[in-house]
């Protein structure tokens, strides 16, 4: 994908990964609702919420070491959007716990556990979902105006992209494109260059696809795309 390194950072993969957080929380309920899927997925729901909250704590692990120290020392103007940013972190860490040990009981199969992990992703929803909004319409505007393109990538290469393997990055990538739309699927696809875009959508990603296809199966939750962000009132 071309791009103007020297240009302001182009943010929009933030919101794509937003969206797919936002979509698979809604898949989960909707697909709990059904009492025989959980009983069927029980095993494979409980993994997959304990990779995504895995997932989600890294994301906000990556900004906090690397991506809003740089803005800051870029624009010293953004200290208190990205204060708050931090602080959110910190609200929304011990509900990631929460979700976490719901889901190792539901693994286990435990009286309840069902119902607790419900509770305890609704509790992650009135933490998380006002955040990545705010992050969204406030943030990453300033993160645009206060570094360039260039900056931005070199961040997601060292915290997101070159500490994980070829298989992390495939599930990953692949999770991100379920269910979004063409514009914003070609963007992210095209953030990979051509061999290894090949492994991860054609190789790698069969596995990956196949799985998260029967996660969601026998369940109206696999119909649910990518919840992009709210519209402003």
């Amino acid at each position: 994908m071309i791009t103007d390194p020297d240009g302001p950072a182009d943010t929009r993969i933030m919101g794509i990964v937003h969206s797919a957080l936002r979509r698979d929380l809604l898949r989960i309920e909707v697909a709990t609702a059904t009492k025989t899927w959980q009983e069927t997925h029980r095993v494979a729901l409980a993994d997959h919420v304990l990779w995504m909250m895995d997932f989600l704590h890294h994301h906000h692990e990556s900004e906090d070491k690397g991506l809003y120290p740089l803005v800051l020392r870029c624009n010293s103007e953004a200290g208190p959007l990205v204060d708050r940013m931090n602080t959110d972190h910190r609200t929304i860490e011990p509900a990631i716990s929460a979700v976490e040990a719901a889901a190792l009981d539901l693994r286990s199969d435990r009286p309840g556990s069902g119902e607790a992990l419900g509770a305890a992703l609704s509790r992650l929803s009135e933490v998380l979902l006002p955040h990545l909004e705010l992050e969204e319409r406030e943030m990453m505007p300033l993160v645009s105006k206060s570094i360039t393109d260039a900056q931005w990538r070199a961040w997601d290469d060292e915290f997101n992209i070159g500490p994980k393997g070829m298989q992390q990055l495939g599930k990953e990538g692949n999770w991100l494109i379920d269910g979004l739309d063409a514009s914003s699927r070609d963007h992210v696809v095209h953030l990979v260059p051509p061999v290894p875009r090949f492994i991860l959508l054609h190789i790698l990603g069969i596995r990956h696809r196949h799985e998260f296809a029967a996660l969601w199966k026998g369940s109206e939750a696999a119909s649910i795309p990518s919840q992009p962000i709210p519209k402003a009132a």
